[in-house]
């Protein structure tokens, strides 16, 4: 595989749930996830067999891991390990954008 240079604005977002868009990027061992999600934007509970990795970038976010919530700020990172469930809820009247690491390389994404 050779290097890529990517440019997100160069990627169309789909809208996933009402207020949240992704746009992906497959590396060949690992994929990153830039979440956009609006003002009270609710990611349903979920697992997958990868680990994730979330850092939020902007905004407040809760987010449930295993039935623990955990909010998140600007700056701060999640470590969610592989088959955990875990959900996400905006909090606050500000968008947050998070980027979402994932080991080993997304299969498909659902």
């Amino acid at each position: 595989m050779t290097a890529r240079h990517v440019v997100w604005t160069d990627i169309v977002p789909q809208e996933i749930y009402p207020g949240i868009t992704r746009q992906v990027v497959d590396g060949e061992r690992q994929t990153l996830v830039r979440y956009v999600y609006q003002p009270g934007a609710v990611f349903p509970v979920h697992h997958h067999p990868e680990e994730q990795i979330t850092a939020v970038l902007s905004g407040k976010i809760r987010f449930e891991v295993d039935g623990v919530p955990i909010t998140l700020v600007a700056g701060e990172v999640a470590v969610i390990p592989p088959s955990t469930p875990h959900g996400a809820t905006v909090l606050g009247d500000a968008p947050v954008e998070t980027l979402n690491a994932l080991s080993p390389r997304r299969a498909e994404h659902p």
